[in-house]
């Protein structure tokens, strides 16, 4: 009876491992198939992220770019009456357009060094000109709004601020 029991011991060990074996080969088989769901879903966060990162850097040069522009036209404003500050401006949008170009191209943590090491190196210059461009910016504005309020008036037939200031246009007696 006893070699019964011990055979039967046996048997229940065996199968024991067995059990204990295929249990572990289907774990490891799923912890397989779950790490490689785990890196699927990581590689498509990533290029989501990657794809907006770049969608938001288009944009940014773009709002960049588009500054440049306002600043050259401020900068011809300025040709009339302050000459040297409109090439200023000039230089000024230049070098943002080099930006915007750098952003829409290249990485931005390189643009914020760079920007960084100008503003370093030659702080004088910088502060220059961002102030340039910031009374380049208000001028075009004023003038623009300027611009707007007096095709607005002669659009209603009225004789805005404008014949009273001394200006003539086509619409004027």
């Amino acid at each position: 009876m006893s070699e019964q029991v011990m055979s039967a011991g046996r048997d229940l060990t065996d199968k024991a491992k067995d059990i204990a074996e295929s249990s572990t080969d289907a774990i490891k088989g799923q912890a397989s198939d779950l790490v490689d769901a785990a890196k699927d879903v990581a590689s498509q966060a990533t290029d989501k992220l990657k794809d907006a990162v770049n969608s938001q850097k288009t944009s940014g040069a773009e709002y960049v770019g588009n500054l440049a522009e306002t600043m050259r036209r401020a900068a011809r404003e300025f040709d009339r009456d302050l000459p040297l500050a409109g090439s200023y401006i000039r230089k000024a949008a230049s070098q943002i357009e080099g930006v915007s170009n750098h952003i829409r191209n290249g990485n931005l943590n390189d643009v914020v060094r760079n920007a960084q090491s100008f503003a370093r190196r030659q702080p004088t210059a910088f502060l220059g000109l961002a102030v340039l461009a910031g009374f380049g910016a208000v001028r075009f504005l004023k003038s623009s709004s300027d611009d707007a309020s007096n095709s607005a008036a002669v659009r209603t037939g009225s004789r805005s601020s404008v014949a009273d200031k001394g200006y003539r246009d086509d619409f004027s007696n």
